[in-house]
């Protein structure tokens, strides 16, 4: 049984430097007054078929040189939100073990219920460029705030995926990266309550942290299909601020402008930033052209190999 340590074709070699090529062009390289930061929804991101290539009736899919593609975009950036991590964790391991002794994860236990899917949250970051400063926790909201917010948006059941909350710290800045999974339902007004119960709090909890001189950033996919619907005007109701760059950038492998992702922090009444880092600029990593190019796979058998999402980044200077 092949393992992600062995040597790769000299094939699958070459199309990796092609992506690490493309990737420098694409991404902002590392510096001492930067930090890139990253959300990624992996599709399933849990078992691994043991071969170069799956093939026919191999599941699941995503095969070790899928994984070595994922591995090696992931290399770009400093702390990258994953959602879609499954129970079985052996494409996290693996990607760890070849990151190397710099790199580490911290992630929550399973979801379970059919609407939790059985996923877990995760960071995989950087040690050398990103430290955790103490704080990992799951967000439940409030049993006062839910009595008192009696609208027809008022949120009567806590999350399908718990939001999931982690502190980090670079050089003197600390801030808090809060990543959640949001549930998709059967219409936008189903994921409106989930997204307004949370903006809510999110905009309390980032007031407080300012005073104390941190941060508080959130990331994930939020299931939003475009601006102006009822979840986006829901997930923004609270001066929660979006770069406006970032709405121009598709977010899957396929063609519709949907904004399931998302990075955000919050301004407060007179639009000053509540956050301790400067933004310099975002965008994705449209990977399509510069993974398993020799397979020719659709839209859809890629997104099964790599996933269905684009990473989303931002760089902060600090």
């Amino acid at each position: 049984m092949l393992k992600i340590t062995n040597i790769p074709p000299a094939h699958i070699q070459a199309e990796l430097e092609e992506l690490k090529a493309d990737l420098i062009k694409s991404i902002p390289s590392k510096s001492e007054e930067n930090i890139l930061i990253a959300t990624w929804n992996i599709r399933a991101f849990g078992k691994l078929t043991s071969k170069w290539e799956a093939i026919g009736k191999d599941s699941p899919k995503r095969d070790i040189q899928s994984l070595l593609n994922i591995i090696q975009i992931i290399k770009s950036f400093d702390i990258i939100a994953v959602q879609e991590v499954k129970s079985n964790i052996k494409c996290l391991r693996d990607t760890i073990h070849m990151l190397g002794s710099d790199w580490s994860f911290i992630m929550t236990d399973v979801t379970k219920g059919n609407a939790g899917n059985g996923e877990r949250l995760a960071f995989i970051f950087n040690t050398k460029r990103a430290k955790l400063s103490g704080l990992a926790c799951e967000i439940v909201i409030p049993k006062e705030q839910l009595d008192n917010n009696i609208q027809p948006n008022a949120l009567d059941k806590q999350f399908a995926r718990t939001p999931y909350a982690v502190g980090f710290k670079v050089k003197n800045k600390t801030f808090i990266l809060l990543t959640l999974h949001v549930l998709f339902g059967g219409s936008v007004k189903e994921r409106a309550p989930e997204l307004k119960a949370i903006a809510e709090w999110m905009y309390d909890w980032a007031k407080q942290l300012k005073k104390w001189n941190q941060s508080l950033i959130i990331l994930g996919d939020f299931n939003i299909a475009r601006k102006g619907d009822a979840a986006y005007d829901a997930f923004l109701s609270k001066n929660l601020y979006i770069p406006e760059e970032l709405q121009k950038f598709p977010r899957t492998v396929f063609k519709k402008l949907k904004l399931y992702d998302q990075i955000g922090w919050y301004k407060n009444s007179r639009s000053k930033s509540q956050i301790n880092l400067t933004y310099k600029s975002g965008g994705i990593y449209d990977f399509r052209n510069f993974t398993l190019q020799s397979r020719n796979y659709t839209p859809s058998k890629l997104s099964y190999r790599i996933s269905d999402h684009f990473p989303l980044w931002i760089e902060f200077g600090i």
